[in-house]
């Protein structure tokens, strides 16, 4: 049972031992590419859960808006997912499961979400644990808030950045009027939580 886990908790390794059963739990980080400091999640998700869901789930985890399109791409540039009408073949994503294309430790996935500002994250199995039909998804680590949707990538993102924390900065009143008190280190894993658990109902 994994929802008995105590909020002070940071990895999976304090919480491994608590695991039991005979269900594969994949413990998987997810860094977004080309952020600095590194913008990154640790969850525990289901080996069996499809693409679409899981596509769902890193909405959430990360605090995008699903408001663009994406993919889901294996490190060599194979697509699994493409945009829509591009003419290239698309794998069925409410059929194909992580597990199908990741199943060992050090494995790697990459998710692209927003193909104008191409926000990559990098999807890495650290561990394999074994879990039972109690378990249910959940975030154990993480840190730094989501860039806003829209801010122009990884590189517009560090301009704004840039500008919001120089007052002197000439574009300082123009972000903070669009993104108002942006908290770059904000970052909570309970109310990640609370959000995986309200959309399960």
């Amino acid at each position: 049972m994994l929802s008995s886990w105590p909020r002070s908790m940071q990895t999976h390794e304090e919480v491994r031992d608590r695991l039991a059963g005979s269900m594969e739990v994949y413990a998987v980080k997810i860094t977004l590419l080309q952020t600095r400091p590194p913008v990154w999640r640790r969850i525990l998700i289901d080996r069996d859960i499809t693409l679409s869901k899981l596509h769902r789930t890193l909405q959430i985890v990360m605090g995008w808006e699903n408001s663009h399109l994406h993919q889901f791409v294996f490190p060599s540039g194979k697509k699994l997912a493409v945009r829509l009408g591009s003419g290239t073949k698309i794998v069925n994503e409410s059929r194909t499961r992580l597990g199908d294309l990741i199943c060992t430790a050090g494995a790697r996935l990459l998710y692209e979400y927003d193909f104008g500002d191409s926000w990559q994250h990098e999807l890495l199995l650290e561990e394999v644990l074994l879990g039972d039909e109690a378990f249910h998804q959940m975030c154990v680590a993480g840190e730094r808030a989501c860039p806003p949707e829209d801010c122009g990538g990884p590189q517009g993102f560090a301009e704004m950045l840039a500008a919001l924390q120089d007052v002197n900065h000439p574009e300082h009143e123009d972000v903070y009027a669009w993104v108002g008190d942006f908290t770059p280190e904000s970052f909570s894993k309970e109310e990640i939580n609370r959000r995986l658990r309200r959309r399960k109902r």
